[in-house]
């Protein structure tokens, strides 16, 4: 068993590891947010930030060792995102509500998860490309 750590924080817990052995998951900071986390053997654990609002949450890691998960934004709304080394933290938007979440991707980048519709009637399974 390893202890990954955390950032800071009392907790931390891993929801997906790579066969690489890269994990990731969420974990408090010293200030009580909750924020994604990517943790190498090498690296130890990187704090992967938000979209804006206090929180986020890993859900999946790809080959490539793209991060998606879900974040709260400045509004306070729940917005699946992506995250790469080079390109940082990206808001991948809704179908025209208020709220999306990202739980896996592979590969090629493709993006899985959910998001409501306009008026937030309807909750739709979502593919970003």
């Amino acid at each position: 068993m390893i202890d990954l750590g955390t950032l800071g924080g009392p907790f931390s817990g891993g929801r997906a590891v790579h066969p690489s052995g890269q994990v990731v998951g969420s974990s408090w900071t010293a200030t009580h947010e909750v924020h994604a986390f990517s943790w190498t053997e090498a690296g130890g654990m990187s704090d992967l930030g938000t979209i804006g609002g206090r929180n986020s949450e890993a859900a999946a890691v790809s080959a490539a060792g793209q991060v998606v998960g879900e974040s709260i934004t400045a509004g306070g709304d729940f917005h699946a995102f992506s995250w790469t080394q080079t390109g940082g933290m990206v808001d991948l938007g809704t179908l025209g509500g208020t709220s999306s979440f990202a739980v896996a991707v592979n590969a090629r980048g493709q993006v899985v998860g959910g998001s409501t519709t306009a008026g937030d009637a309807e909750l739709h399974a979502a593919l970003w490309q």
